[in-house]
């Protein structure tokens, strides 16, 4: 499997998805909404860092192969001018 940003990305963007898809399955499954009541850290967790770096990876993952081309075409244009 080659290892370049957008698979390194993919997997993290998947592995931390899956960590709050398990913090509402708990909610969902018991039927209770203060599941996490006794441990508010958790809900910190998911709710900031969590959130943040699948928005982030997210982005990042969807928009890098767009950046790269976007690059490409800068340099292909910078290189036509100055031959």
């Amino acid at each position: 499997m080659a290892r370049n940003w957008n698979t390194i990305l993919r997997w993290v963007h998947l592995f931390f998805g899956m960590m709050i898809s398990a913090y509402f399955a708990r909610i969902t499954f018991t039927g209770n909404t203060d599941a996490w009541d006794n441990d508010p850290w958790v809900t910190m967790v998911v709710g900031q860092a969590v959130v943040a770096i699948v928005f982030w990876t997210g982005i990042i993952k969807w928009q890098l192969p767009r950046i790269k081309k976007w690059n490409r075409k800068r340099k292909k244009a910078a290189e036509a001018v100055n031959a």
